[in-house]
């Protein structure tokens, strides 16, 4: 501090001034309330030249060295760097903290959602507060509740469903048996009782006609006579479609490929046949569900499509008959389906039963080619069975 008379008249420093400052950045007219910086044996100082009274009591100098300020203002920095490193700690902590809290709950309740989504339906969500996320829980547990009682629902009338088709699929079973015993029955009564009836009538009418009185009697006898040697023809026919004896007594093989040489003979359409050399192996009754869906397809093509040719190939293939019938008419549509289902014609869903009935698959639709392709796949032993 100087007087008026720029007399130092006193210092705070603790020892001697620093030399060259006292003669420095002294007030006159023209330096009054500046900043200057001086150069010391203790380094820069940067020096403030303030008058009291305007000068007329004296003048006040303050002063500071540039190293000190830059230490103490380093020292600040570095306080506050630590200070807000400490703050961010203290507020991730509590983040992570109050973030625990809300997600506990939710992290478990998608840890219960993955356990019930693998089947595992015990699992419960602890209901542990009132807040949204308890909320949530409880009407996930409620959810839950219901999914079981559904399922519960879904198993009992799968179960229900099952039987259902159990008992259908033996009702359809024994009504296939039913009716091969019956075509049977009629056939051995068609091929013996009324045949043998019908040959009794054709030699009694050509015995009568042998004693005719006249030409006109001669010529009704022997007309009758043909008429019903043309309906004993027909009924032995008729008897070997409802159940041929071939089929019985000599297997699949044989009794397809004399089918299909009448079925020729009769409608003039070509049959590509394609058989094993040998005959396959089977139980009586795929050999008869193959029969029946061979005559009944061939049937489909004369009485539905205007097709010429049909292709029929059977083979074994990994313990699994396959048959695939072919035709080269116009082809199945969607229509064609529904428009039998109103006429009630099933004998494709007939096909299709004998198949699944017997543990197999059915298969028919329109080739790019043109015409239809009907694919019946039957395993060649019962999978029960320890062949």
């Amino acid at each position: 501090m100087f007087n008026s008379n720029q007399t130092l008249v006193g210092h705070s420093f603790s020892g001697d001034l620093p030399s060259g400052i006292i003669n420095t950045h002294l007030p006159n007219g023209t330096n009054k309330d500046q900043v200057a910086a001086l150069t010391s044996n203790e380094g820069n100082i940067q020096d403030i030249l303030s008058p009291i009274e305007d000068g007329d009591v004296g003048y006040v100098r303050v002063g500071m060295a540039e190293s000190r300020a830059q230490a103490m203002i380093l020292g600040e920095i570095g306080e506050l760097i630590i200070a807000t490193i400490l703050v961010c700690i203290a507020a991730a902590g509590i983040v992570y903290y109050v973030t625990r809290l809300i997600t506990r709950s939710i992290n478990n309740l998608v840890k219960v959602a993955t356990g019930i989504s693998e089947g595992n339906l015990s699992l419960r969500v602890n209901e542990t507060s009132n807040d949204e996320v308890g909320k949530l829980a409880r009407a996930f547990n409620e959810m839950t509740d219901s999914l079981i009682s559904s399922n519960t629902e879904v198993e009992k009338l799968l179960n229900e469903l099952q039987e259902k088709d159990g008992i259908r699929d033996m009702l359809i079973s024994k009504l296939l048996s039913a009716q091969e015993d019956e075509r049977r029955r009629i056939s051995r009564e068609l091929h013996d009782e009324t045949s043998q009836a019908l040959t009794s009538l054709m030699v009694t009418m050509r015995v009568m006609a042998n004693e005719a009185k006249d030409d006109e009697q001669h010529t009704l006898l022997t007309s009758c006579r043909e008429v019903t040697a043309s309906i004993l023809r027909e009924i032995r026919d008729l008897a070997v479609e409802l159940r041929p004896p071939i089929l019985d007594d000599m297997g699949l093989i044989p009794a397809i490929r004399k089918y299909v040489y009448n079925f020729e003979d009769k409608y003039g359409l070509e049959v590509v046949l394609t058989l094993p050399s040998n005959e396959c192996t089977m139980d009586s009754h795929k050999a008869v569900a193959l029969y029946r869906i061979v005559q009944e397809s061939m049937t489909n093509v004369v009485k539905h499509t205007s097709a010429s040719k049909i292709q029929i190939t059977l083979t074994l293939q990994n313990q699994h008959i396959q048959l695939m019938v072919r035709d080269n008419g116009h082809g199945i549509q969607l229509q064609d389906f529904e428009k039998a289902r109103q006429q009630d014609r099933i004998g494709i869903y007939g096909m299709r039963e004998r198949a699944v009935l017997l543990g197999g698959s059915f298969h028919l639709e329109s080739i790019s080619e043109g015409g239809t392709e009907l694919s019946v796949s039957l395993p060649q032993y019962d999978p029960a069975s320890n062949r």
